[in-house]
Protein backbone atom coordinates (compact mmCIF):
# COMPACT_ATOMS: atom_id res chain seq x y z
CA UNK A 1 0.00 0.00 0.00
CA UNK A 2 2.96 2.32 0.60
CA UNK A 3 3.92 2.25 -3.06
CA UNK A 4 0.36 3.14 -4.07
CA UNK A 5 0.63 6.38 -2.06
CA UNK A 6 4.14 7.06 -3.29
CA UNK A 7 2.90 6.73 -6.87
CA UNK A 8 0.09 9.21 -6.21
CA UNK A 9 2.63 11.61 -4.74
CA UNK A 10 4.84 11.15 -7.81
CA UNK A 11 1.87 11.73 -10.12
CA UNK A 12 1.08 14.98 -8.29
CA UNK A 13 4.59 16.35 -8.78
CA UNK A 14 4.63 15.21 -12.42
CA UNK A 15 1.30 17.00 -12.85
CA UNK A 16 2.65 20.24 -11.38
CA UNK A 17 5.85 20.10 -13.43
CA UNK A 18 4.00 18.97 -16.54
CA UNK A 19 1.67 21.99 -16.42
CA UNK A 20 4.75 24.26 -16.45
CA UNK A 21 6.22 22.28 -19.34
CA UNK A 22 2.95 22.43 -21.30
CA UNK A 23 2.32 18.69 -21.27
CA UNK A 24 -1.24 17.98 -22.48
CA UNK A 25 -3.62 17.69 -19.54
CA UNK A 26 -4.86 14.23 -20.54
CA UNK A 27 -1.29 12.89 -20.58
CA UNK A 28 -0.78 14.17 -17.03
CA UNK A 29 -4.02 12.60 -15.84
CA UNK A 30 -3.16 9.15 -17.21
CA UNK A 31 0.56 9.40 -16.40
CA UNK A 32 1.87 6.07 -15.00
CA UNK A 33 -1.62 4.52 -14.91
CA UNK A 34 -0.09 1.06 -15.41
CA UNK A 35 1.63 1.26 -12.02
CA UNK A 36 -1.79 0.54 -10.48
CA UNK A 37 -2.27 -2.71 -12.42
CA UNK A 38 -1.67 -6.15 -10.88
CA UNK A 39 1.11 -6.67 -13.42
CA UNK A 40 3.08 -3.77 -11.88
CA UNK A 41 1.89 -2.64 -8.44
CA UNK A 42 2.94 -5.70 -6.38
CA UNK A 43 6.37 -5.78 -8.04
CA UNK A 44 6.99 -2.07 -7.40
CA UNK A 45 5.74 -2.49 -3.82
CA UNK A 46 8.26 -5.28 -3.18
CA UNK A 47 11.09 -3.48 -4.96
CA UNK A 48 10.63 -0.23 -3.02
CA UNK A 49 9.28 -1.44 0.33
CA UNK A 50 9.76 -5.21 0.46
CA UNK A 51 12.30 -7.95 0.21
CA UNK A 52 13.31 -7.44 -3.45
CA UNK A 53 13.19 -11.23 -3.68
CA UNK A 54 11.89 -11.37 -7.26
CA UNK A 55 14.33 -9.51 -9.53
CA UNK A 56 13.06 -11.29 -12.64
CA UNK A 57 9.49 -10.34 -11.76
CA UNK A 58 10.50 -6.72 -11.29
CA UNK A 59 12.35 -6.66 -14.61
CA UNK A 60 9.25 -8.02 -16.34
CA UNK A 61 7.17 -5.39 -14.56
CA UNK A 62 9.60 -2.61 -15.61
CA UNK A 63 9.55 -3.81 -19.22
CA UNK A 64 5.74 -3.81 -19.12
CA UNK A 65 5.80 -0.27 -17.78
CA UNK A 66 8.17 0.98 -20.50
CA UNK A 67 6.20 -0.77 -23.24
CA UNK A 68 2.89 0.80 -22.16
CA UNK A 69 3.96 4.36 -21.30
CA UNK A 70 5.22 6.49 -24.20
CA UNK A 71 6.86 9.03 -21.90
CA UNK A 72 9.70 6.51 -21.51
CA UNK A 73 12.33 6.81 -24.22
CA UNK A 74 12.66 3.01 -24.32
CA UNK A 75 9.09 2.83 -25.67
CA UNK A 76 10.39 4.34 -28.92
CA UNK A 77 13.16 1.77 -29.56
CA UNK A 78 12.13 -0.97 -32.03
CA UNK A 79 13.39 -4.34 -30.91
CA UNK A 80 13.10 -6.48 -34.03
CA UNK A 81 13.53 -6.25 -37.76
CA UNK A 82 9.88 -7.14 -38.33
CA UNK A 83 8.62 -3.58 -38.27
CA UNK A 84 8.80 -3.18 -42.07
CA UNK A 85 9.73 0.46 -41.71
CA UNK A 86 10.78 2.41 -44.73
CA UNK A 87 13.27 5.26 -44.61
CA UNK A 88 13.80 7.42 -42.67
CA UNK A 89 13.22 4.79 -39.93
CA UNK A 90 15.25 1.72 -40.86
CA UNK A 91 15.00 -1.39 -38.73
CA UNK A 92 15.89 -0.98 -35.06
CA UNK A 93 16.66 2.74 -35.23
CA UNK A 94 14.86 4.85 -32.63
CA UNK A 95 11.54 6.36 -33.62
CA UNK A 96 11.30 10.11 -32.94
CA UNK A 97 9.37 10.90 -29.78
CA UNK A 98 6.62 13.48 -30.21
CA UNK A 99 7.12 16.75 -28.36
CA UNK A 100 4.39 15.93 -25.81
CA UNK A 101 6.15 12.65 -24.90
CA UNK A 102 9.51 14.39 -24.44
CA UNK A 103 7.86 17.00 -22.22
CA UNK A 104 6.12 14.32 -20.17
CA UNK A 105 9.41 12.41 -19.85
CA UNK A 106 11.17 15.46 -18.40
CA UNK A 107 8.21 16.14 -16.10
CA UNK A 108 8.45 12.50 -15.00
CA UNK A 109 12.14 12.89 -14.18
CA UNK A 110 11.48 16.10 -12.23
CA UNK A 111 8.48 14.61 -10.44
CA UNK A 112 10.46 11.50 -9.51
CA UNK A 113 13.18 13.65 -7.97
CA UNK A 114 10.63 15.56 -5.91
CA UNK A 115 8.64 12.50 -4.82
CA UNK A 116 11.54 10.17 -4.06
CA UNK A 117 14.24 12.59 -2.87
CA UNK A 118 12.10 15.28 -1.26
CA UNK A 119 13.00 18.14 -3.60
CA UNK A 120 12.94 19.02 -7.26
CA UNK A 121 16.26 18.55 -9.01
CA UNK A 122 18.15 21.73 -9.84
CA UNK A 123 17.96 21.95 -13.65
CA UNK A 124 21.32 23.75 -13.68
CA UNK A 125 23.12 21.08 -11.65
CA UNK A 126 21.01 17.96 -12.07
CA UNK A 127 23.19 15.11 -10.79
CA UNK A 128 21.01 12.25 -12.11
CA UNK A 129 20.57 13.82 -15.54
CA UNK A 130 24.24 14.77 -15.84
CA UNK A 131 25.14 11.13 -15.21
CA UNK A 132 22.48 9.53 -17.43
CA UNK A 133 22.16 12.11 -20.23
CA UNK A 134 24.99 10.90 -22.52
CA UNK A 135 23.67 7.31 -22.48
CA UNK A 136 20.05 8.37 -22.98
CA UNK A 137 20.81 10.97 -25.66
CA UNK A 138 22.84 8.50 -27.73
CA UNK A 139 19.88 6.13 -27.88
CA UNK A 140 17.36 8.69 -29.12
CA UNK A 141 16.45 9.74 -32.63
CA UNK A 142 18.19 12.98 -33.58
CA UNK A 143 14.96 14.99 -33.61
CA UNK A 144 14.18 13.66 -30.12
CA UNK A 145 17.62 14.79 -28.93
CA UNK A 146 16.83 18.29 -30.18
CA UNK A 147 13.43 18.28 -28.47
CA UNK A 148 14.94 17.04 -25.21
CA UNK A 149 17.64 19.72 -25.27
CA UNK A 150 14.96 22.36 -25.89
CA UNK A 151 12.80 21.24 -22.94
CA UNK A 152 15.77 21.05 -20.58
CA UNK A 153 16.84 24.55 -21.67
CA UNK A 154 13.30 25.79 -20.99
CA UNK A 155 13.61 24.42 -17.45
CA UNK A 156 16.94 26.14 -16.99
CA UNK A 157 15.59 29.47 -18.26
CA UNK A 158 12.62 29.38 -15.87
CA UNK A 159 13.83 31.32 -12.80
CA UNK A 160 11.22 29.64 -10.56
CA UNK A 161 13.47 26.55 -10.48
CA UNK A 162 16.44 28.54 -9.18
CA UNK A 163 17.85 27.11 -5.97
Amino acid sequence: MKYFWLTLKHKWFVFKTGRKLKVPLWRLIIHDWTKFLPSELPHYQRQFFGSKDDPAGFMECWLHHQNHNPHHWEYWIPRTGHNRCVPPFPDNNPIPMPDWAVREMVADWMGAGRAYEGKYPDPHNWTWLNKKYPEIKNRLAYVTQLRLDKVINELREDISWAG
